[in-house]
């Protein structure tokens, strides 16, 4: 696997120096077929004849990867292609399915013997969860993050049954919540349930800054200090696992409890913007609290899983005024700092929870938009 990454990392750097090299000198475009066809070449080199020792399907993947790379940079999704870097970049290599050999197991229906492309023998995997029955893998990844783990991602078809629909106690109406994110709790619902933020970063901070101070006083390229490196990977990867099993707890319960989900439509990046001026430590905190809270994962995995289940995910305009609007006379208040948790309404006197009473505002013009 170590040459199988170190080989997909030289294809894809080549084969980006070549097309940046046609254009700028020549002013041609050459595409995948060019770039598949120099492959051959680099194959038949005696300089680089290592190639040879890893499959052929997984370089072309590489040049693949690096030709959809082009296609979203053409499209404005991404900046212009880089090259990869070992021990920075993502070491992946992709398998299609002539390039792995899949033996499913008829005692474990799922699971299996996976056998690469110049292997002699499978793979040693121990199984997060079972693929569907009688399913063939379509295209398989193997990576290894910076912690040093090897993840295997298999690509496989499969039909997800829609979940019943939920109804509201006692009527035939659908059950709808409003859903509302915020710092002092992760996730704010109508009803005042409330999911605790676990603040993973604050949690970890002294032992981060502790490892941080010691890979500083290791000498450059010794082993020590590649040692503290890997130290500092693995508390990072335990702190993305940690948040991202919390995330699909949270989300995955608020699909299966609810018909209708309302949530309001956030530009993580333009509240990241960067912290200058007066304030600017405070800021920085704040954007160090948005990083750890994952806005945008959880609103990503509520639309795919709203979609899967049969659910009706409504976004609500980011500029719909849900925290300093009251949710009983609906008359809008002047603006809030964030450190104000509870205010009173100047129109009818009620007191409302900053984040209950968004809460409330957004289910409520979400049925309005529903209706509409």
């Amino acid at each position: 696997m170590e040459r199988t990454f170190g080989a997909c990392r030289w294809v894809y750097n080549e084969g980006l120096a070549l097309r940046s090299g046609a254009w700028e000198r020549h002013r041609v475009n050459v595409g995948f077929a060019e770039t598949c066809r120099a492959l051959t070449g680099w194959k038949r080199k005696e300089e680089t004849a290592w190639l040879r020792e890893v499959s052929s399907t997984v370089l072309q993947q590489s040049l693949r990867h690096l030709d959809q790379a082009y296609v979203r940079f053409f499209r404005g999704e991404s900046r212009y292609p880089r090259r990869k870097k070992k021990g920075r970049s993502r070491d992946t290599a992709t398998y299609v399915r002539t390039g792995f050999k899949w033996v499913e197991d008829p005692e474990r229906p799922g699971t299996g013997l996976i056998t690469l492309a110049k292997q002699s023998e499978p793979l040693d995997v121990r199984w997060s969860r079972a693929l569907p029955a009688g399913v063939v893998p379509v295209r398989l990844s193997v990576t290894r993050d910076r912690a040093g783990r090897h993840f295997v991602s298999m690509l496989v078809e499969e039909r997800i049954a829609p979940l019943p629909t939920v109804f509201v106690s006692g009527s035939r109406e659908p059950k709808a919540v409003g859903i509302d994110v915020g710092l002092a709790s992760l996730v704010i619902l109508d009803d005042g349930t409330k999911f605790d933020h676990p603040r993973l970063l604050k949690r970890y901070a002294e032992k981060l800054a502790r490892l941080q101070q010691e890979l500083h006083r290791k000498v450059r390229g010794s082993k020590n200090r590649q040692k503290v490196r890997e130290k500092i990977a693995r508390l990072y990867a335990l702190i993305s696992d940690v948040r991202r099993d919390m995330l699909n707890r949270v989300t995955t319960r608020l699909v299966r409890e609810n018909q209708v989900l309302v949530v309001e439509d956030l530009s993580v990046a333009t509240l990241l913007r960067s912290a200058r001026g007066k304030g600017r430590r405070r800021k920085a905190k704040l954007n160090q609290a948005i990083f750890d809270a994952s806005w945008g994962e959880l609103l990503r995995q509520l639309r795919y899983k709203c979609e899967w289940y049969g659910r009706t995910l409504v976004v609500v305009d980011r500029f719909f005024p849900s925290t300093r609007r009251c949710s009983a006379c609906h008359v809008v208040g002047p603006r809030m700092d964030v450190s104000v948790r509870q205010w009173t309404c100047d129109g009818c006197g009620a007191l409302h929870d900053r984040d209950v009473n968004a809460a409330v505002n957004l289910r409520d013009e979400g049925l309005r938009l529903l209706a509409a």
